[in-house]
């Protein structure tokens, strides 16, 4: 049996759907298993995100042109129907017969032989009317769901929450290749000066003119094959994180918690915007991740980040007080949309019981900030459930804070989807 790049990319889709997990160490497993060189994995890699970012789009053309509802068919058959539109109309770089004869060949290989005739015969209807995408009926949140394979209950509480203008934004930067940003560690050089050692290892990047010690990168960049990433001269950091680690602008010599710290981006910006002096305590509930955290602060030569098991939701007096505390919660994650796809697909019970938990993490944090201190509550989402009324609701059960700034990002410069909200702690 030939395992190529689309049997690879098909059998990712279907795992997807029946297990809860990451797609990126889904599809890594499957091209490693599969022994793909590196040209069919890259096309594995398109193919797949491709399929899983359009997926609702992809399955309103099917429902179009199937004369069997999708409901009915077995996963192979949808697997490969769905490839095969996504090449016909969003991979430039594939031949539209080849689209449709490898489908044919990919649904036989997936042991669904006898529906060869129908897959050719639902792709060939299709590339012969044109590769339309058919009218979609409905309000504004079911039109927008269908052009951008976005849930139209998310599409709804966008628009209802942040305007057309903004959903628009939103939905059209969470398709296509997201963004690289890096951190300088400005312990070492600053944006300028990595700009200049990554351009002689061959990569393209700019400074961010207003995120002091943030870049932008263009094109792909292999991380870890860097020797300026192994020597600890930069981390993966998105713009937007780089930010909320401004907001709560720790200083040198102060006394830091960063409740859920895995694995480590913010800490360590934090750790460099004190200079790496005074004590700043990383947590996080798994071993495994807290691990990720003291591997990262060793390469980037960070020795103020103490790394520790422990449940943010629970008060542990032994810790002590601090002058800043990040509380950067769990949460639905729509604002990353972009970088982990198969996130919007998270029905709106899936996430109803966050805010919950959201607010009993922020509750504790609260208990460790010292009088005068500045406490920042964060999430990479974007529904103010999860977001603004966590903060009301917290606010108006502890009278002895304030709240001093607070942002939603919505990507209009670049970066993630993200919210941040800075209180004070009134000084005695």
């Amino acid at each position: 049996m030939r395992q190529d790049a689309r049997y690879t990319a098909a059998q990712a889709l279907m795992r997807l759907e029946g297990q809860n997990a990451y797609s990126n160490l889904l599809l890594e497993g499957l091209v490693q298993k599969n022994r793909l060189d590196p040209r069919q994995a890259a096309f594995a890699s398109a193919l797949f995100y491709t399929a899983l970012e359009r997926l609702l789009t992809l399955d309103h053309i099917l429902a179009a042109y199937s004369s069997k509802p999708l409901g009915q068919l077995s996963a192979p058959v949808l697997a490969a129907l769905r490839l095969g539109v996504c090449q016909l109309r969003y991979l430039d770089g594939v031949d539209d017969y080849a689209a449709v004869s490898e489908s044919v060949n990919l649904v036989r290989e997936l042991g669904a032989g006898r529906a060869a005739g129908f897959v050719n015969g639902v792709l060939r209807t299709y590339l012969r009317e044109g590769k339309p995408l058919p009218p979609a009926a409905g309000p504004l949140e079911e039109q927008l769901a269908v052009e951008y394979s976005c849930p139209a209950w998310l599409v709804g509480r966008w628009l209802a929450a942040y305007g057309q203008q903004a959903t628009l934004r939103l939905l059209a930067g969470s398709l296509g290749r997201p963004p690289v940003y890096l951190r300088a560690n400005t312990l070492r050089l600053d944006a300028s000066a990595l700009c200049q050692r990554l351009k002689a290892e061959g990569v393209d990047a700019r400074p961010d003119p207003a995120v002091a010690g943030c870049l932008l990168v263009e094109g792909k960049i292999a991380v870890e094959a860097l020797p300026s990433f192994r020597e600890g001269l930069f981390h993966v950091q998105d713009r937007s994180s780089q930010l909320c680690v401004a907001a709560l602008d720790p200083l040198p010599g102060q006394r830091v918690l960063d409740v859920c710290a895995a694995p480590g981006g913010k800490a360590f910006t934090a750790a460099q915007r004190m200079a790496d002096r005074g004590e700043l305590v990383a947590r996080d509930l798994h071993d495994n991740r807290v691990r990720l955290i003291r591997a990262g602060a060793r390469r980037l030569g960070l020795g103020c980040i103490r790394a520790q098991a422990g449940d943010a939701a629970a008060f542990d007096p032994s810790l002590g007080a601090f002058d800043r505390v990040l509380c950067d919660v769990p949460c639905s994650g729509f604002g990353v949309i972009r970088r982990k796809p198969e996130i919007k697909y998270k029905p709106p019970q899936a996430v109803a019981g966050l805010p919950e938990v959201q607010y009993k993490i922020l509750e504790t944090a609260a208990n460790y900030l010292t009088a005068g201190g500045r406490l920042v509550y964060s999430t990479c989402t974007l529904l103010p459930e999860e977001n603004e009324r966590v903060v009301e609701r917290f606010l108006a059960g502890r009278r002895e804070f304030r709240l001093e700034e607070q942002h939603t990002h919505t990507g209009q410069e670049g970066g993630d989807g993200f919210f941040v909200a800075a209180l004070a702690k009134k000084g005695d």
